[in-house]
């Protein structure tokens, strides 16, 4: 018999040593400019936006003090990855940016790509699906528990609408009115727009309960292209098949 507490000790404890591992292997991997993960991950967010960003909105992305982020700022400063400059729109203000070492160092970074892509590129494209799946409940659930302020995931965003179609884009932003699919989900998303988590059922619920009857479709799915080939071999005419409807 499975016994379920056994099972989520398991996926946790394998969760945890991944992570981990990536974790210390950021740290080892060959590179003139080998940064501690903090620095690793405060620089690929600077090199996202071009306009710099606050101490304070830093801190929050990272899920971390504006003491700590200050500490990693200035860690990066010393090795002339990062520069501080004055905000444009508020002179008391600064915004800190990539140098242009800074930016040499994330074009290598990008360029080698890290272990964690190297390990999720040996999956198969539906094993790869489920897992990016997983990963946007689990961090809309972080979220609602108060883990993970700064992440702008797809799940977390009130233009997302999962499953809202067929096929292989069954997922539809009403941002920019276009339907994608699993390989396009965003863990972070410059446009994204928080949900609101206090009317009503809440949107975590709303989006796992959309993402689950998706996915009960797509193995519906699975088994009906088995048996339309099958019947198709035995000169029967498949039944026809219809895709999820929008909401």
């Amino acid at each position: 018999m499975s016994d379920p507490a056994y099972h989520l000790r398991q996926t946790a404890l394998g969760l945890e040593r991944l992570a981990g591992l990536l974790r210390a292997q950021q740290w080892r991997e060959p590179d003139e400019h080998a940064l501690h993960p903090a620095q690793r991950a405060l620089l690929e967010l600077l090199g996202e936006d071009k306009r710099g960003w606050r101490v304070g909105e830093l801190a929050q992305r990272l899920g971390v003090s504006a003491a700590s982020a200050s500490d990693t700022i200035a860690a990066l400063e010393a090795r002339e990855l990062v520069r501080r400059a004055r905000d444009p729109d508020d002179g008391r203000a600064v915004r800190v940016h990539p140098s242009r070492r800074g930016l040499a160092w994330l074009r290598r970074s990008r360029a080698r790509g890290g272990t964690g892509e190297r390990l999720l590129a040996t999956l198969a494209p539906d094993d790869l699906a489920a897992f990016s799946r997983s990963l946007q409940l689990l961090i809309l659930q972080a979220q609602r528990d108060g883990l993970a302020t700064g992440l702008r995931t797809c799940a977390g965003c009130e233009f997302f609408r999962p499953f809202a179609g067929g096929g292989e884009s069954p997922h539809y932003c009403a941002l920019v009115g276009a339907a994608f699919g699993d390989a396009q989900l965003r863990v972070d998303c410059a446009e994204q727009r928080p949900r609101g988590m206090d009317v009503g059922m809440s949107a975590a619920d709303a989006v796992a309960q959309r993402f689950r009857a998706g996915v009960a479709l797509l193995g519906a799915d699975d088994s009906s292209d088995d048996h339309n080939d099958k019947t198709s071999r035995s000169g029967r005419t498949p039944p026809r098949r219809h895709s999820a409807s929008a909401e």
